[in-house]
């Protein structure tokens, strides 16, 4: 009968470990996933495009959020053209993951980047680092993103 419960607990401390072995796995895959796509060139040769990277840490509080959801909010409704033609494109990055682009931009913090790209080469990027300070005061959050943006997709050169 002892000898039952020792196999039993041991079965079930393989099958745990088994489980949490392979969980790890699936983390480390979609994290090598998501480091993966940002070493890719995010525009292609001959396309002109802005990208509206909300750079975020892994731990997400309520600011980080709202950060998130009213300039999500903006970009859908006061750019939503420039969306639709492929102008423009709204991209929430975990700096903290993505280390490769968190050094591009000396991301340390919650912010905005928003990065011009002609002919699939990034040629200007402008930091939105007051969003964090700017979010509980929503009229003026809103216009610094939208002029942020706007700068950017108006950019002659």
């Amino acid at each position: 009968m002892k000898a039952k419960k020792i196999i039993g607990k041991l079965l079930l401390t393989f099958v745990l470990v088994s489980v949490g072995f392979a969980a790890g796995k699936e983390v480390e895959r979609n994290r090598a996933a998501a480091r993966a796509d940002t070493a890719a060139p995010p525009v292609a040769a001959g396309q002109d495009k802005v990208i509206v990277y909300y750079m975020h840490a892994s731990f997400r509080c309520v600011t980080c959020n709202l950060i998130e959801s009213t300039a999500d909010e903006l970009i859908r409704t006061e750019f939503s053209d420039a969306v639709k033609a492929a102008r423009l494109e709204w991209k929430p990055v975990d700096f903290q993951e993505n280390e490769q682009l968190a050094k591009r931009y000396n991301v340390g913090g919650n912010m905005i980047i928003v990065a011009r790209f002609r002919d699939g080469k990034e040629v200007a990027h402008k930091r939105l680092d007051r969003v964090m300070e700017l979010v509980g005061r929503r009229d003026e959050f809103l216009s610094y993103v939208r002029d942020g943006i706007r700068e950017m997709l108006e950019a002659k050169s």
